[in-house]
């Protein structure tokens, strides 16, 4: 069999797996292995033996064990008898040499420690793999968009019109043994989950960065979803009970299966409803109307992570167009359109909603030609009273709107305003979606959810914030 055989053969029909990362640190393991003659090896013996009955394979990473100086490699061979051998393991060195290095190094992980795949660094190109897929019954993960937050500085640089990591996915298709290449790609990048799930529909991917990074199990299957293993370390190694632990995050893999819609507006929803960006009660708007609900996107600024999520929505819907640059509509999106910006690494302009008293004068910040394609952006899309505004000062300055792309659709008839006129209108979500994901994750009562949407089709402008 080969190693991706047996991870299926893990997983089942889901797809989904658990990867558990033996990573041990001496001085955080809890006080009764500390008083063990071998503190590591007797930590490592209790976690595998707690969790091996919900681990689709371990990963043990080869720099704790290089930290604990000459007795590592031995602690670490120790810790690789002690994995049943129905379990994969999965050596993380993120190796990368050509020539004899990289045969000494593929000796090493395979032959020394017994390894059933492990992680390779591709910026040396498919000779540096050559080693490793040599092994007909091994596998390689390639890191290919990390979850680091200063990856995005190499692996997102521009080429040929896309950033590096999916130009590198794209190569790894055509190159000798790719069917035995699995992808690392971080939690925390829901674009790049999209992206390369799209490009590489069924290659396995090795997704780190759940729970302190910020990643999400539901986002991830919703996003990547199989073949997929999601990594965990800390959250079961430092947790009181690592078996339940282990338990909790398998269950969540192999649970009722969620469409890949569905399981990101639920994160969303969650998202914006514990960052005060969904409120209900009854509130006066700006306009004078009451409103069972107040959405207020100006809130996402005070909350990265969630920012960084949006951010990752709204690449994942504009991946998909044709567009020269990037438009937000002041004010609520203009730090949602830096931050989409940023990650997919396009330029930024924003039509300002007066033209400026002094200096030029000017009505559109930042550099553009006329003739270019932008795509629009905005928070949240009630009528096109405000869309209309912006893309008049666009068009007057010679640019070209195709698209507008939104985060909520509030359904109140801006979309078909909008595309009446010939605009493609794209939400990554519905004010109807956000209420159903509230009630299936337990932060509205049905009947609430239907008193709001009745009170929200007697008063459409009330759904307005403003």
């Amino acid at each position: 069999m080969t190693f991706f055989d047996r991870l299926r053969g893990r997983t089942g029909p889901s797809g989904l797996g658990l990867c558990i990362g033996l990573d041990p640190v001496p001085e955080r393991l809890p006080a009764w292995a500390r008083r063990h003659p071998d503190p590591v090896v007797a930590f490592v013996r209790w976690v595998v033996e707690a969790t091996a009955e919900f681990a689709a394979a371990y990963k043990p990473n080869l720099a704790f064990y290089l930290a604990m100086g000459t007795s590592g490699l031995e602690t670490l061979r120790m810790v690789r008898a002690m994995i049943p051998p129905e379990i994969p393991v999965i050596l993380d060195g993120k190796f990368g040499d050509i020539g004899w290095t990289a045969e000494a190094y593929a000796r090493f992980a395979f032959d020394v420690l017994r390894a059933d795949a492990v992680t390779l660094s591709p910026f040396l190109g498919p000779e540096s793999l050559r080693p490793f897929l040599d092994r007909a019954d091994r596998g390689v993960f390639l890191l290919i968009r990390t979850s680091n937050p200063g990856a995005e500085a190499v692996q997102e640089l521009p080429v040929r019109g896309e950033p590096l990591y999916q130009a590198l996915a794209r190569q790894v298709e055509g190159w000798a043994g790719s069917e035995r290449i699995g992808f690392v790609v971080g939690a925390t990048v829901p674009a790049a989950l999209t992206a390369l799930r799209r490009l590489a529909p069924d290659r396995w991917l090795l997704i780190p960065g759940i729970g302190p990074q910020g990643g999400d199990v539901e986002t991830v299957k919703a996003l990547a979803g199989p073949p997929a293993l999601i990594a965990a370390s800390r959250e079961i190694l430092e947790a009181p009970d690592p078996g339940a632990a282990a338990r909790a995050l398998g269950e969540a893999l192999r649970g009722r299966e969620v469409a890949p819609e569905a399981g990101a507006i639920r994160a969303l929803a969650r998202g914006l409803y514990e960052a005060g960006c969904i409120r209900f009660g009854d509130f006066v708007l700006k306009s004078g109307q009451r409103s069972p609900i107040y959405l207020d996107l100006r809130q996402l600024v005070a909350f990265p992570a969630l920012l960084e999520m949006v951010a990752g929505l709204y690449a994942a819907v504009l991946e998909r167009l044709t567009f020269d640059r990037l438009a937000a509509i002041p004010y609520a999106a203009l730090p949602i359109g830096t931050a989409v910006a940023l990650r997919m690494r396009r330029p930024l302009l924003y039509p300002r909603r007066e033209a400026k008293a002094y200096g030029t004068g000017q009505r559109i910040e930042g550099t553009f030609h006329p003739g270019e394609t932008v795509a629009v952006l905005d928070d949240v899309l009630t009528t096109g009273a405000s869309k209309w505004e912006a893309i008049r000062v666009l068009e007057e300055a010679g640019l070209r709107v195709t698209d507008i792309v939104v985060l909520v659709d509030r359904e109140q008839g801006g979309r078909p305003e909008l595309e009446a006129a010939g605009y493609r209108v794209h939400a990554v979500t519905t004010l109807t979606a956000l209420l159903d994901a509230l009630v299936a994750e337990g932060k509205l009562l049905p009947a609430e959810r239907d008193r709001i949407q009745e009170a929200l089709r007697r008063s459409p402008a009330a759904a307005s914030s403003g």
